[in-house]
């Protein structure tokens, strides 16, 4: 599935955050920055994550990715 520079601005106007024990997961269209929060944008939506996971997530855009809190920390994986 395709979208345009201008659906990502959309999806990605307000992050939510993960909160413990929750998992986002899904194809991971497009990373940026936003008010010092990494934002990680998936076909369903974005989360807002820590500023520090930006390099990874940028290596995994275009790949199916899990990300898991788990005692206040994330956890990134490729599905």
């Amino acid at each position: 599935m395709n979208y345009a520079v201008s659906e990502f601005k959309l999806i990605s106007d307000s992050p939510r955050r993960l909160r413990e024990f929750e998992e986002g997961r899904g194809n991971l269209l497009s990373v940026s920055c936003q008010d010092g929060l990494t934002v990680a944008v998936f076909s369903w939506g974005c989360i807002a994550l820590p500023p520090e996971l930006e390099p990874k997530l940028r290596r995994m855009i275009g790949r199916e990715v899990s990300c898991l809190r788990l005692d206040g920390k994330f956890h990134l994986r490729e599905v």
